[in-house]
C-alpha cells in the first residue's frame, strides 16, 4: 500500500526533537576537540581538520532541517485520489495512472484516476469535476453517470456492470465513481478507449408526507404490460396481477388505477397520482416523468407513532405516453389489514437527479 510504505519511510527519515541541537553539540564539540587535541601542530593542519568536521556537520544539519521541514509539507499534499482509493478500492492502490489521463467537455473535466484490467473484468475509479478556467459551478457534489458510460473491448460480444458514485471532495471539486465491468472477451491493455456521454449534475432526496386523508376504494383500472416488478411478497397475494402474457406483448400483464389526468407537469416532475385500499391492498401509484435526460423514484413507506417504518411488499412498473413523450409509472403495493392501516401514516422519500449535462467525454490511452 502507497500510504503504508509512504509512512514507514517517513518515519525512518524524520529526527526526534532533540535531533538538531545534538548535532549543534556534537559540532562545537568537535571544533573545540581538534583545537586542544593539535593545539601543538602547525596552524595549516589545524585549518584542514575544522574543514572537514564543519561542512559535514553542516550538511547533516541541513539533511534534517529538510527532512523535518520538507516532509510534513509533502504529507499534507499527497494527492487526494489516495485517500479515496484507500477507502472505498484499496485493491486499485497499485494501479494508479502516472500521467493524467482526462477529458473536458461542456465546461467539466473527466479523469481517469486508476484503471485495473484483469483478463475479461475491468475496474476503474473516474472523477468529474469543473473544468480550469471555466465560469460554470456543474460539480458541487453528487452525479450520475446515467448509464451512458462505455468502455470498447473490440471484438467482443457482451458486456456487463455498473457505476457507483462514491464521494464529493469540495477541497479538490471532484466527484469520484467507481465502474466495474465483465466482458465476453479479455480486455486489451494496449489501447484503451473509454468514455461518457452524459452526466446528471443535481440531487434531491426529500422525505415528505403523503395524504391518505382521501383514499379511493374501488378505483378505476386498466391493463398495462409491465416494464419491471419487483418485491417480498409473491404474484398471487395480489389479485390485480397476472402472470398472463399479452396476444402481442410478451411482458406479463397487470390492472393498474386508471386515475392519472395527464399533465404537462407530469413529463418534468415526480408526482404521486393516487391512493387506494382494496382487497387488503393498499397501493400508492406514482409518475416518474420523462427518463430521457432525469432519473427520478419514489421509495414510499408506512410509519408508525413510534417512527418505525415499514416497507412495500410488491412494486411494478410500466411506461406510457403524454404528448408523445414516454413517462414512467409505479405502483407500490402494502399487504396490510384495514386495522393495521389505522395505526400507521404514509410518507415517502422522494429522489430527483436531473440536470442533465450532455457532452463527449473520451480518452484513449495505455495501461502499463
Amino acid at each position: 500500500m502507497f500510504q503504508e510504505e509512504y509512512k514507514k519511510a517517513y518515519d525512518e527519515i524524520m529526527p526526534d526533537s532533540g535531533c538538531v541541537d545534538r548535532i549543534l553539540a556534537q559540532a562545537a564539540t568537535g571544533a573545540g576537540k581538534c583545537n586542544v587535541d593539535f593545539a601543538d601542530r602547525k596552524a595549516e593542519k589545524q585549518q584542514k581538520i575544522f574543514r572537514v568536521v564543519r561542512p559535514v556537520a553542516v550538511a547533516v544539519l541541513a539533511l534534517c532541517l529538510c527532512c523535518k521541514t520538507v516532509l510534513p509539507v509533502m504529507a499534507q499534499h499527497i494527492p487526494a485520489v489516495y485517500h479515496v482509493i484507500e477507502k472505498y478500492v484499496p485493491g486499485l492502490m497499485d494501479f494508479i495512472l502516472p500521467q493524467e489521463v482526462s477529458s473536458t467537455s461542456k465546461g467539466i473535466t473527466l479523469q481517469v484516476e486508476a484503471i485495473e484490467l484483469a483478463d475479461d473484468t475491468a475496474e476503474i475509479l473516474l472523477s468529474f469535476r469543473d473544468a480550469e478556467g471555466s465560469n460554470k459551478d456543474l460539480i458541487q457534489g453528487r452525479v450520475d453517470l446515467y448509464d451512458s458510460f462505455y468502455l470498447h473491448n473490440f471484438g467482443e460480444n457482451w458486456s456487463a456492470g455498473g457505476a457507483s458514485f462514491l464521494e464529493y471532495d469540495a477541497n479538490e471539486d471532484k466527484a469520484y465513481f467507481k465502474v466495474q465491468l465483465q466482458s465476453s472477451d479479455a480486455y486489451s491493455k494496449n489501447r484503451v478507449r473509454l468514455g461518457v456521454r452524459q452526466i446528471l449534475t443535481q440531487f434531491v432526496r426529500e422525505e415528505r408526507k403523503i395524504d391518505m386523508s382521501k383514499l379511493l376504494t374501488t378505483p378505476q383500472k386498466k391493463q398495462v404490460s409491465l416494464n419491471g416488478s419487483s418485491g417480498m411478497g409473491e404474484c398471487a397475494d395480489f389479485p390485480f396481477f397476472s402472470t398472463e402474457n399479452g396476444v402481442d406483448d410478451p411482458r406479463p400483464q397487470c390492472n393498474v388505477m386508471d386515475i392519472a389526468e395527464p399533465t404537462e407537469s407530469m413529463l418534468t416532475d415526480l408526482v404521486v397520482t393516487g391512493v387506494a385500499y382494496e382487497e387488503g391492498v393498499l397501493r400508492v401509484q406514482s409518475c416518474r416523468g420523462n427518463f430521457t435526460d432525469a432519473d427520478r423514484h419514489l421509495r414510499p413507506y408506512l410509519k408508525d407513532a413510534a417512527g418505525n417504518e415499514r416497507p412495500n411488499d410488491y412494486s411494478v412498473g410500466w411506461q406510457e405516453e403524454i404528448n408523445g413523450e414516454r413517462v414512467l409509472f409505479d405502483e407500490h403495493w402494502f399487504l396490510i389489514s384495514e386495522e393495521e392501516l389505522a395505526n400507521y401514516e404514509l410518507y415517502g422519500m422522494f429522489y430527483i437527479t436531473d440536470g442533465s449535462v450532455k457532452g463527449n467525454w473520451e480518452v484513449t490511452f495505455k495501461v502499463e
